[in-house]
């Protein structure tokens, strides 16, 4: 079973994002946060294969996030989701995340991603 981290700010995001993929709950492991910190301190306690986080968030942007994760995790397989468009955070997006995906992003893209990667 995939173990899959979800982190956005937006708790209204991250319902819809759990109403959209409870039909993978046999197959995916689902945490839901909506801090970059509650999920570093969540990724010290339990094994993830991949996290996805939304870029513009309070205290610790995804991108801060994902440098994190990339350092201390490097196994876990990384995407950012963003509704910002700027060249600049794409660049560094491009090489802290494996994919970079726009808001509102389509959910069979992001299947197709998380059903691609070994767990």
């Amino acid at each position: 079973m995939k173990k899959i981290l979800f982190v956005d700010d937006e708790v209204n995001l991250l319902d819809g994002l759990k109403r959209i993929f409870r039909k993978k709950k046999d197959e995916w492991e689902m945490t839901f946060l909506a801090d970059g910190r509650k999920a570093l301190d969540y990724m010290e306690k339990n094994s993830m294969d991949i996290i996805i986080t939304d870029y513009k968030m309070p205290g610790m942007n995804g991108l801060e996030l994902l440098a994190i994760v990339k350092e201390k995790h490097p196994e876990i397989k990384r995407v950012i989701l963003s509704g910002q468009s700027e060249a600049e955070i794409f660049d560094k997006a491009l090489q802290l995340a494996h994919k970079y995906l726009s808001k509102p992003c389509d959910p069979e893209e992001l299947i197709k991603f998380i059903d691609a990667r070994p767990a």
